[in-house]
């Protein structure tokens, strides 16, 4: 066992794939009890938030004037909206495996910059989520940070759950396989070659999906008929801090552990 949190097989895997599923972190009742808030914070829509429209990905509403406009993608600042929202982010189970992940020794921080969100999928209004790495948009000391991906419902294919590259956090791409807003493009062949390793990931309510900050992922819009949400949030060493000055800095972490 690695520090009698998770096995050392879990460790190795997460270290070779760049993710891990943690089968039911959650009850029932805590589940249950984060869906309510999360339903409740996107019927508020109190801001700050993030709309589909903001994001001009495929298939987001063009304009302010087109259909579904006002349809929010990220309820951020997640963890300064409810005391459960903070209990949920900083579990000392879900804390404890991501520090052993990082193999932490300084203390385990949450980020209240980077995720820190109710990620909604609507399931009128969505769009797709092209291939990127998170680290794109952060600046931390090191490119090593992890993001917990709590499923408030069933997450597959058809209704937006993520896709991952198992083992592209341990490569080097050159900077002509990203386009302009680094997203990884499809239309290179060595691109195409590597896309085609890509994996759906499928998760049950109370389901955690940990994945390192350099893993390419995406996700395609939301098919079915349900709004998808999801809490998703990002860790750090203690050691590993923002850089002064930037955008990942702008509000302090939290230690958790």
């Amino acid at each position: 066992m690695t520090g009698n949190i998770i096995s050392s097989e879990k460790q190795a895997f997460f270290e070779k794939q760049g993710y891990l599923i943690m089968p039911r972190m959650f009850d029932e009742d805590r589940f249950q009890l984060m869906r309510a808030i999360a339903e409740e914070e996107l019927h508020q829509k109190a801001p700050p938030l993030e709309y589909e429209v903001d994001v001009n990905y495929p298939g987001a509403p063009i304009n302010q004037g087109s259909a579904g406009a006002r349809t929010a993608r990220r309820i951020l600042q997640a963890v300064s909206r409810h005391p459960q929202v903070l209990a949920v982010a900083t579990d000392s189970k879900m804390c404890g495996v991501i520090k052993a992940l990082l193999k932490s020794e300084n203390g385990l921080m949450l980020s209240q910059n980077h995720h820190n969100c109710i990620m909604t999928k609507d399931y009128r209004f969505s769009s797709d989520t092209l291939w990127h790495q998170d680290i794109r948009y952060w600046s931390f000391l090191q490119d090593n940070l992890i993001s917990a991906w709590i499923a408030l419902g069933p997450e597959h294919g058809s209704n937006g759950g993520l896709k991952v590259l198992p083992g592209s956090h341990l490569k080097t791409y050159s900077l002509d396989c990203f386009d302009t807003d680094l997203f990884f493009r499809t239309d290179l062949e060595k691109n195409e070659k590597i896309l085609r390793g890509e994996l759906q990931v499928t998760l049950n309510p109370g389901d955690v999906f940990l994945f390192h900050s350099r893993l390419l992922h995406s996700a395609n819009r939301n098919r079915s008929n349900e709004t998808k949400l999801s809490f998703v949030f990002t860790y750090h060493d203690k050691a590993n801090a923002p850089l002064e000055g930037s955008r990942s800095a702008k509000l302090p972490s939290i230690e958790v552990g």
